[in-house]
């Protein structure tokens, strides 16, 4: 546990509360500030010590006089750590709306704040200790609306590297933080609803989840990093809204429903082959794989010819040779279906660049539609692909497996009906 002291500005609601409740869980003396929102820094204290989490304000930070007495109060107190939380988003500020004195409030308190804070408290602070702003992704975009806020945060980004190249001599390390959706009462609705479709791990994040980034980025853990920005934002940055649109022309999320009625327009000499490495989600005991398993059948029954290879570890062998689905689906084989059960070691052994185009399964009907689960989404069982060039390197690399299956090169394992 530590016995080191921080300020923590905005620390009453949202991101600053999770970051001042994270360094007193780690032994902190925390300062810190709240504008309206005194309640929660009662409650922060009850929970930590009066002793341990000391209340600063009310401050208003739209003001620099604020500031200014904010930085008096402090006279003569040591500080390992400055985290620069508070902020303020004002949501109409725009080409119709500009007032240069709301503008200002908000530079005031998102830039002018944490830039005081920088340089006037240089001598509170002690050497060797770290200053981490929290800035936001929306730095890196152009605002329609909300200029202030995301010119202020911008400007945070070379703050830090002027802060940064300045205190290095003493061992000071500043860097920043870029938060994007977080769940925070200073969420726009279009961050709670539209955020995850546009996000990679497809939620918005957590104000502990900055939190404990920023405490890294406090910590010696961190001793090295000096100057540089963490984007808190769960890949979001990295999203180009056209290339997304752009790609689901050719690849569009699927669900069960959708495969299910595909399968019952099969007829009589249609083909499906399907491969699945059988990750924790596929062959379950669950309504829909039954469902699967079922039209699998009827398609069957139907003249279809389903060929599937199921690759397994050796962690879930025995599982998918007692599996009762797999049982029912073997006992279903029409004649000139194949359903091979293999284990993962022998393919990558024998078909190394084959498994690897495996990725978590596919199946392909008629050489015409692919189903990938590699990218599947929550709500579907994977994308489906149309197109020569995209799906013959998947019938290519089943069809040598296959063939390795059938020479007896990987020797299937034998399922008890």
């Amino acid at each position: 546990m530590s016995n080191k002291i921080a300020l923590v500005t905005g620390a009453s609601r949202g991101i600053g509360r999770a970051i001042a409740e994270k360094f007193l869980s780690q032994g902190y003396t925390v300062y810190g500030t709240y504008f309206k929102s005194l309640q929660p820094m009662e409650e922060i204290a009850a929970k930590y010590g009066a002793d341990k989490f000391k209340i600063m304000g009310p401050y208003d930070f739209r003001n620099l006089s604020k500031t200014d007495k904010l930085i008096k109060d402090l006279l003569g107190v040591e500080l390992d750590v400055l985290v620069c939380s508070a902020g303020i988003f004002i949501e109409n500020d725009d080409f119709a709306n500009f007032d240069l004195n709301i503008f200002n409030q908000t530079m005031n308190c998102n830039f002018y704040t944490p830039l005081l804070l920088g340089v006037k408290l240089q001598s509170n602070l002690t050497n060797n200790g770290s200053i981490i702003i929290v800035s936001s992704n929306d730095a890196f975009h152009g605002a329609y609306g909300s200029m202030s806020y995301t010119i202020s945060k911008a400007a945070l980004l070379s703050l830090n590297k002027c802060l940064c190249v300045n205190y290095g001599r003493r061992g000071i390390r500043v860097n920043s933080v870029s938060p994007g959706a977080i769940n925070t009462d200073m969420n726009t609705p279009e961050q709670e609803k539209d955020a995850p479709e546009f996000t990679p791990i497809e939620r918005i994040g957590a104000p502990q989840e900055v939190a404990e980034t920023i405490y890294f980025l406090a910590s010696e853990n961190s001793g090295f990093v000096n100057g540089e920005n963490i984007m808190i934002d769960g890949g979001y940055g990295n999203v180009s809204v056209l290339l997304k649109k752009e790609n689901s022309r050719i690849r569009e999320f699927k669900g069960y429903d959708y495969i299910f009625e595909y399968y019952q327009t099969m007829k009589s000499g249609d083909t499906l082959i399907h491969i699945s490495p059988c990750a924790d989600y596929t062959w379950i005991d669950n309504q829909e794989e039954k469902e699967l398993l079922n039209q699998n059948i009827e398609a069957g029954k139907r003249g279809v010819i389903i060929h599937r290879i199921l690759i397994v570890d050796e962690e879930r062998e025995a599982e998918i040779k007692n599996n009762q689905i797999i049982k029912q689906y073997f006992s279903n084989l029409q004649s000139g279906d194949k359903m091979y059960v293999v284990k993962k070691a022998d393919v990558i052994k024998c078909c190394p660049d084959d498994y690897q185009k495996v990725g978590l399964g596919f199946g392909v009907l008629n050489n015409k539609l692919a189903f990938v689960d590699s990218y599947s989404s929550a709500n579907s069982i994977g994308y489906a692909v149309e197109g020569e060039k995209l799906i013959a390197p998947l019938v290519t690399a089943f069809s040598n497996i296959l063939k390795n299956i059938e020479s007896g090169n990987i020797k299937p394992l034998v399922v008890e009906i």
